[in-house]
């Protein structure tokens, strides 16, 4: 199995945007509690491309695209273009 390189290296970015959210709320988790977050995150986004990737009979990689193409026009359709 090949993990597409946007889900496997999705880590990083997760943990930035939780160092932003807790500066943000001025709350600090510890090293497990921060592990255990983005465990749960990157769980959850491998079973998602998975489940598309066996639906529609396509690789994960493209899989991976077409899930994150997808939630972005969702997120324009809901909010507009420039909301």
């Amino acid at each position: 199995m090949i993990v597409p390189d946007i889900l496997c290296n999705a880590g990083g970015v997760i943990v930035s945007y939780f160092e932003w959210v807790q500066d943000n709320i001025g709350y600090f988790w510890n090293e497990d509690e921060v592990n255990s977050r983005l465990e749960q995150k990157i769980v959850e986004a491998f079973h998602a491309v998975r489940k598309v990737s066996e639906e529609k009979g396509i690789s994960l990689r493209l899989a991976a695209y077409t899930l994150s193409l997808n939630r972005v026009i969702s997120s324009l359709e809901i909010r507009g273009i420039y909301a």
